[in-house]
């Protein structure tokens, strides 16, 4: 009697185990989707503010900067190459801490620049 009791609470304890471990990692999990869908965020908005400015200067800063409130622990920076007259290519680079690593997310896009931009400068 006393090695079945002995027995069953083995079993029990490691099946509470198993599940602790799964519900850990799935919080994990969690928050790794949270913060993928939030740099998902912050590169859309970079990629908005590109085509709103047609790719401005002051939005093709090539040294990691951090952007403001709230998405403070992201840095962004961006190499642009010309490919004519009216379209230049820009690669754009986000990171952001994510536990022990980095998380980057890397976005190229191509920008039209029309006429009427390019006689300003």
């Amino acid at each position: 009697m006393l090695l079945e009791a002995i027995l069953a609470v083995v079993i029990v304890s490691i099946c509470l185990t198993f599940i602790a471990q799964s519900l850990l990692t799935n919080f994990r999990t969690g928050v790794r989707f949270q913060e993928m869908t939030r740099a998902l965020l912050v590169m859309e908005n970079r990629l908005g503010l590109l085509y709103a400015t047609n790719a401005s200067d002051d939005q093709l800063e090539t040294y990691a900067h951090s952007l403001e409130q709230p998405y403070d622990k992201f840095t962004v920076s961006a190499q642009a190459d010309a490919i004519n007259d009216h379209l230049k290519k820009i690669g754009l680079k986000l990171n952001w801490p994510a536990g022990h690593a980095e998380g980057h997310l890397d976005a190229t896009t191509v920008v039209y620049i029309p006429d009427e931009t390019q006689n300003k400068s």
